[in-house]
This record gives C-alpha cells, structure tokens and sequence, in this order.
C-alpha cells in the first residue's frame, strides 16, 4: 500500500454503514429492531450494507423489517457483474443485503475482525479491509472480509499486527490504540525484527501502524498496562474494559483546535454496587488524567451500573459512549444508545437525557437510538455491531 489512511470514526458523512446479521433466531429480534431503528434516523445519504446468513428465515426476516419501514433495497448478487447498474443502485437504494456464499456463520459484531483503509492506488472502489495477525477467538468473524474479496466488493489484506476495530479510535490525524493490542502488536514486531530495546520497540511499532493504517496519523497507546515514564507504583495495570470504544468517545476540536474527547465515568445505580463502580473509576481515572497530558480536552459523561433484573442480577454498564458519531464541518451529529425503558426508566432515563445534554453542549445533534439493554448484556453498543464502510466529506474534515 502507498498511501493508505484509516477511515475515520468520527470525521465525514457516514456513506455506508454495515451491519451482519447471523442465522436468524427469535434470540436475535433485537437486532432487527436495530436495523429498523437506523433506517428511520440514519441521514438520507448513508446506505447500509447486510451482511446476511444465506437461508431462507434470515432473509424473509430481513425483507420484512425493510418493506415495514418502506427502504428500497437490492441484492448485491444481482448487480455484482454490471459495476455501472451495482453503482447506480447504491446511489439510490437504502439497503444493500449481501448473502453470504458460504456455510460458516458469523457473529453481530462487526466491529472487530478488520479496520478500514482507503488506499487510491488501488482498484475498485480504492477501499481495504486491514485484518489482525491473530485470529478472532471462537467465531468466524475473520471470514468476513475475505469472503468480501470473494465477492469483489472489498479488497482484504493481512497485517503483521494486533487489533479489534473496538480498540481502535481514528479521529481526524491520531488513532487511539487500546493498551492490550498495542502491547501484542508489539510482541509481534519484536519477534519478527529481534528488537530488545524497549524504546526502539516504541518507535518501530508505532512506525508499523502508521505504515499501514496512515503514515501522517499519530499513534496514541491507550490504557493502564504501558510503559510510561513516572509511572507510579500503585498505578493499576489492568484495563477497564476490553475494547477502548466502550468508554471513550471521540467529539471533535473546540474552537481552539484542542481535541475534544467524552470519557465515561462510572456510577452505581443501587447502594450495593458503589464499590464496584468505584473500583472501575479508580481504573479510568489514570487513563484520563494521561489523555489529559497527551492534550486532549475530557468530557465526562455517566456510565451507570445496573442490573439484569434492576435490583438484581448480573451487573453491567450502559455504554452511551459506544455511539455512531458524525462530524463535518459545523455539522455534528451522534446516534445514541439508550437505556431508561421498561422496569429500568426510573433509574436511568435520567442519565440518558445527562448524557444527551452532554453531547448538546458540544454542539451535536442528538438521536436517541431504541433501548439497548439486550446489547449491553452482551458488552456492546452500536459502534460494536456496526461499521463505517465509506465516509465523504464536503467539508474539511480536520474540524
């Protein structure tokens, strides 16, 4: 690649969004629910692409949620030999569904198994799927992008590093790297180029991610588990959650060209769980306090801790920060996940208007998304089950 460059998590007008969709279960209905959710209040530009389970249940659940909410929609198989009419259709239909051709099946979340890159000197749409050098553990997630090359919709292409898209934040010239798959990546650079001075690791690691992911991005570790100078003895070592998406938000620059990030911050929703979210926050708190000395301005937002029956049950996070954010020029937009529905809006329907004031105050607009609980039972959000395929600008993105 000549001139790659990561397409951004934040910066452009979402042009194509996609969204996978395993083999159809009654377990999965909240992901049709999704679907039919962000056809309503995705903007009228963006086309999303179905990454579908090829049987006949999966498909009919799929065309009935489109024709209910009125999307045009075609299959990529029947325009996938005509370019000009397979151009044509995305210019003007909502939905483009793509069946998979093989037997494997995949999970919801999409985010993970590859990173997006646009690269000119390359053919076709001039689009590359980046994927990991390990594998994705117990699915075939990893699948995804070669059978997208398959199919000649996608280019694919391995790299001699260690990431999930969930860990990774691009923003207009940094990413932001997740301490976990940093420090792989980081092993694996050592072992391939026998390097054992930490501080040319550093340097030649960082190199690797610019290389392949844009050369004029700077790379940005974040998390507990780094080596940093000064650190402190009792610093923790352990991450707050697996992927960094779960709690940072990227929001763009103020006025004064600062990076504006939204950092969520823990909060019990019952008295017996304050030690827990307490514990979480002493786990963040050093994450923000380095982001801080990076430069970036921190917003902090309510993350709540509930629970699977409000008073009882498993406990987990509402991860309003796991948004689908759009930036360009003076025109901000996130699409926000919600959380104070049924026998939890007592608690919590107060949090979701903090945090979409939060976002208001930093100049977006804000559409609250269908109630997530479903998800975040699982450790995601809408960034995790989605991913951005294509973003265009009509203004200048470093805004």
């Amino acid at each position: 690649m000549k001139n790659p460059s990561a397409l951004s998590d934040a910066h452009g007008r979402i042009q194509r969004l996609l969204i996978a969709l395993p083999k159809y279960e009654e377990h999965l209905i909240h992901v049709i629910d999704l679907l039919a959710d962000l056809i309503r209040k995705l903007p009228h530009y963006t086309l999303i692409e179905l990454f579908i389970y090829n049987d006949e249940p999966t498909q009919k659940a799929v065309e009935e949620v489109l024709n209910r909410e009125l999307a045009d929609y075609f299959f990529y198989d029947d325009y996938a030999y005509h370019r000009e009419k397979l151009t044509e259709q995305m210019k003007h239909k909502k939905c483009c569904i793509i069946k998979n051709p093989h037997d494997y099946n995949f999970s919801i979340w999409v985010q993970d198994p590859f990173i997006v890159v646009q690269e000119k000197e390359y053919g076709g749409r001039g689009v590359i799927l980046l994927e990991p050098h390990d594998d994705m553990r117990g699915t075939n997630d990893d699948e995804i992008a070669d059978t997208f090359e398959e199919l000649d919709l996608y280019k694919a292409k391995n790299i001699p590093l260690s990431f999930h898209g969930g860990n990774t934040l691009v923003a207009d010239n940094f990413i932001l790297i997740g301490a976990y798959h940093y420090n792989e990546s980081k092993k694996i650079i050592a072992e391939k180029l026998d390097i054992q001075d930490n501080e040319k690791l550093e340097r030649i690691t960082k190199f690797h991610f610019a290389r392949h992911m844009g050369k004029d991005l700077k790379i940005i570790p974040v998390g507990n588990n780094l080596n940093r100078k000064n650190k402190p003895d009792d610093a923790p070592s352990s991450e707050p959650f697996p992927h960094i998406d779960l709690y940072i938000s990227l929001a763009g620059r103020d006025e004064n060209g600062a990076y504006r990030l939204l950092v969520g911050n823990p909060v019990a929703m019952l008295p017996k769980d304050e030690a827990l979210a307490e514990s979480m926050q002493n786990c963040i708190n050093p994450i923000v306090k380095n982001l801080e000395a990076e430069g970036f301005q921190i917003t902090r937002n309510p993350m709540p801790l509930t629970r699977t029956k409000v008073e009882k049950g498993n406990t987990y996070y509402c991860f309003y920060n796991n948004s689908l954010i759009e930036i360009d020029g003076k025109s901000k937009r996130v699409w926000m996940p919600t959380f104070g529905h049924g026998a939890w809006a007592e608690h919590l329907r107060k949090h979701d208007i903090e945090n979409r004031e939060i976002w208001h105050k930093l100049g977006f607009e804000v559409s609250e998304l269908i109630d997530f609980h479903s998800f975040v039972q699982d450790k995601a959000g809408v960034r995790c089950v989605t991913k951005y395929m294509g973003r265009t600008s009509i203004y200048s993105s470093y805004t």
